[in-house]
């Protein structure tokens, strides 16, 4: 580094030299104060009053710099003029600088001309140079380069010496003595890898970066584990500084410390022998003294020193600054520095497991304990079976499970802990828990069986529980949970429904498993055979090898003497497995029972959309006869998706005859579907004298099948002052899904004829709102005029409906220029929506912009 402040020195006794025949000489300091000026060749000129002292070409361009600043400070007795040039335009600020000395005979000698601030595009690297009463500094600082208590680190620093007319090196300033010092010896460090994440990352010294301090690299080799690669200063490493920093929020303990280079004899040769230490925050400061064994280190040479803090210290960052080294003036040699927290150490389980009890730093603390193993296994598993739920405790349970995901031997114990965390279990907690339990070889089912057994404990306990078995393989955890389906109490729906949908999800093979519950529960047992019976479906589905057993089983159970709920449950088992033998049976229950709900569930198997057409068909065909009218509805509403040609007849004799208005309904919808000749007149009949229930589906019957032959129907009707307020609505969103220009002026005139009608009829609000959305589905200009003047409407819901369109619409031209007029309303009722929906346009504008 003195190398490289030489060849400043004389880099800046040459800018001196040459620019000194560039200046004009003037006596004496003037009353008034400094200013300058540019000339006509431009020159900076300096002037004093009327005089000018001195005058110079600036190195940056005319365009490129601001206005000039002048100052005359007197520095240990001499006269010093500061000119500051800021320069423009740059993407990180900097200024060109000229400093110079104002004699008594009245010449002026150049001291330093050049830039500061940013000297690179990034401005990682800035130059500087400081006047104050007592000294002219010039230095750089680097941006990574920092310590912890803020204060800047100057490199390269160099002073002005007025006798000799240079810039001279200066050794950088070492803090203020610490109001503790710590003696530290050999041995007695903590041993391992340090846990607490501090890294070293700034030097203020690296090899070959004296000239060039953006060369600076972090000191990686500091505490990279491996003594034989070290980090050295370049040149005096007095006053030289390493800051570590960690985010992991861990006390400080200690350092330790492998100074010099243990592969040489004198290991102690190149090494520190005071240090200061500096902590972020308000922590105290601490000086150490380095004080080696009698023989220099020489028969100890690999044991590091351990410095012990007086007290663990909290802080993100420590900066060591070398007070004084073995070898004065020499370059410094450290092969090992560790900051050692309070996870390191024979303790640090101990204090990890505390601190994610109490909840702090899960985040942080889980992967260190993870780290520890096997060893602190047992001490996590303890402090968890003392856990009250809460953070603390969803600490330790992810805590442990990391450990057991990491390669941890699960103990016994482990598995009880984590069992007894499913009480008052959080989502995070569960999902921790379901994850690790059934990857053990000896998960504890008995402890959740029995939490699952236990009526005293909220039904949520004993559910998450169940969920937890049903992840769990092997028979005694699917035993276990088969035998509390329909016992358990209290039997609410929702904790019923709930355990059935957990018992499904039982890891195979299990489908037996449920076939001999059920076949070992008496009949009287109801509810509990109509839960079997839904698992028994669901998990043969994924067993295909037992599916035929259990298809049996659902079909016996609907010819038997079993009750209805366990006949509603067969049904719906056969409707899961979708096998062609069942679904005959589905449809042969349908036409013999004599219970209609029954015959409506078996309608609603039949007619999913899984269900092939062969079986279907026939029996949704037969279904449109049945006594109950919700069994034809659904029936019809069935074909009516399928698009079944062969139930046109029955559908139309039930749009003409049927007496219910839901079935009648349903079979005017599904003639929508199918589009003949003899459907559409069906259709036309059905809006011109039905009820308007019928009449809706009629009106979107009509509008599917004719296509834009449809549009006046559509227009006709949204217009028509005695149409209801629901079938006008639909009109407007059948034509707002055509999206056809040709209809702007149906839906203009209509939304005229609206806004007036409007006033007498309030019901109306909502066939305006979506005709203006037609008109803005369509975005012509022709379609967004109409949405313009419906701002204009005295009517605060019609402004509304304008402004909710037009936010729709974005369109750039006359919608824009509305919501922007309508944004500074005075109601602020239209103002605020008018504001977020130009606010809404413009960022849609600006992502399809190229």
């Amino acid at each position: 580094m003195i190398a490289a402040v030489h060849a400043t020195t004389v880099w800046i006794s040459a800018l001196a030299a040459t620019f000194g025949s560039s200046i004009v000489a003037a006596h004496g300091m003037g009353a008034t104060p400094l200013h300058a000026a540019f000339e006509p060749d431009g020159r900076l000129a300096i002037h004093d009053g009327d005089n000018t002292i001195a005058s110079f070409i600036p190195k940056t361009k005319a365009s490129e710099h601001g206005e000039a600043l002048v100052a005359e400070r007197w520095v240990s007795g001499h006269d010093v003029l500061l000119v500051r040039l800021p320069r423009i335009g740059q993407s990180v600020p900097s200024e060109e600088v000229w400093l110079a000395e104002r004699s008594a005979g009245g010449g002026v000698q150049v001291i330093w001309w050049g830039t500061t601030g940013a000297l690179d595009p990034d401005g990682e690297v800035t130059g500087a140079a400081e006047v104050d009463d007592t000294a002219i500094r010039i230095y750089r600082t680097v941006a990574r380069l920092s310590r912890c208590d803020g204060q800047p680190v100057r490199l390269a620093l160099m002073t002005w010496d007025f006798t000799d007319h240079a810039f001279k090196p200066v050794r950088p300033a070492l803090p203020p003595l610490a109001p503790v010092t710590i003696k530290a010896h050999r041995g007695g460090a903590p041993e391992g890898r340090p846990q607490g994440g501090f890294f070293f990352s700034a030097a203020s010294s690296s090899p070959g970066a004296a000239s060039d301090p953006s060369r600076l690299r972090p000191p990686v080799a500091l505490n990279d584990g491996d003594a034989t690669t070290v980090w050295s200063s370049e040149g005096d490493a007095r006053g030289q500084l390493l800051t570590a920093r960690s985010s992991g929020g861990f006390a400080i303990t200690g350092l330790r410390l492998l100074p010099g280079r243990p592969s040489t004899l004198d290991s102690r040769a190149g090494g520190p022998r005071k240090l200061a230490l500096i902590f972020s925050g308000h922590a105290d400061n601490v000086d150490v003294e380095l004080e080696d064994d009698a023989d220099g280190g020489r028969q100890r040479a690999e044991v590091p020193f351990w410095i012990a803090l007086p007290r663990p210290i909290t802080s993100g960052c420590v900066t060591v600054v070398v007070r004084e080294t073995a070898s004065p003036g020499a370059p410094l040699s450290i092969a090992e520095l560790d900051v050692m927290t309070e996870v390191d150490g024979p303790q640090a389980a101990d204090r990890l497991v505390a601190s994610l009890s109490a909840g702090i730093a899960c985040t942080a603390r889980q992967p260190l304990l993870a780290r520890l193993g096997q060893a602190a296994l047992p001490k996590v598993v303890a402090a968890l079976g003392k856990a009250s739920p809460g953070s603390g405790r969803e600490c330790l349970v992810e805590a442990l499970t990391t450990m057991l995901g990491s390669g941890a031997q699960a103990s016994p114990e482990a598995g009880a802990a984590l069992a007894g965390a499913v009480i008052m279990a959080t989502p995070t907690e569960e999902r921790a828990i379901a994850k690790v339990l059934p990857a053990m070889a000896e998960p504890p089912v008995g402890l959740l069986a029995a939490t699952l057994r236990n009526a005293k404990l909220a039904d949520a306990d004993r559910l998450r529980a169940a969920r937890i078995l049903a992840g769990i393989s092997g028979e005694a955890a699917a035993r276990a949970l088969l035998a509390v389906v329909g016992r358990i109490q209290p039997t609410a729906a929702h904790t019923r429904g709930a355990l059935r949908e957990a018992a499904a999800m039982l890891k195979p093979p299990a489908a037996q498993l449920a076939e001999a519950e059920l076949a070992a529960t008496p009949a009287a047992e109801t509810s509990r055979r109509a839960d079997l019976l839904v698992i028994l479906a669901a998990l043969a589905r994924r067993e295909p090898t037992v599916a035929r057993e259990a298809l049996a089983t659902l079909e016996a159970t609907l010819k038997g003497p079993a009750s209805f709920e366990e006949q509603a449950r067969a049904i719906g088992g056969l409707g899961t497995l979708k096998d062609r033998d069942g679904l005959t049976a589905l449809a042969e229950l349908r036409s013999r029972s004599e219970d209609g709900v029954l015959r409506y569930l078996a309608t609603a198997e039949l007619g999913a959309p899984e269900v092939e057409d062969q079986v279907a068909l026939p029996a949704l065909r037969s279904a449109l006869a049945d006594a109950d009218p919700r069994v034809r509805a659904l029936a019809a509403e069935a074909l009516g998706q399928r698009r079944d040609q062969r139930s046109e007849a029955s559908l139309l004799a039930g749009a003409r005859h049927e007496t219910w208005t839901d079935v009648r309904r349903a079979d005017v919808a599904a003639l929508g579907e199918l589009c003949t000749p003899a459907a559409d007149e069906a259709l036309q009949l059905a809006l011109k004298r039905d009820v308007d229930e019928v009449r809706e589906v009629a009106l979107a019957g009509i509008a599917h099948c004719y296509g834009a032959k449809a549009n006046p129907a559509l227009i006709h009707i949204l217009g028509r002052l005695p149409e209801s307020a629901d079938m006008r609505a639909l009109a407007a969103r059948l034509l707002a899904e055509r999206r056809d220009p040709a209809t702007v002026p149906g839906l203009a005139a209509a939304l005229a004829r609206l806004v007036k009608e409007v006033e007498a009829d309030l019901s109306l609000h909502t066939v305006v709102a979506e005709t203006a959305m037609a008109l803005a589905a369509i975005r012509t200009p022709e379609a967004i005029a109409p949405l313009v003047t419906l701002l204009a409407s005295p009517s605060a819901s019609c402004k509304r409906a304008g402004i909710d369109a037009l936010g729709v619409a974005c369109d750039a031209g006359a919608g824009a220029a509305a919501l922007r007029a309508a944004a500074r309303d005075q109601d602020q009722a239209v103002a605020i929506p008018a504001a977020t929906a130009e606010s809404h346009c413009r960022e849609v504008a600006s992502s399809i912009s190229p």
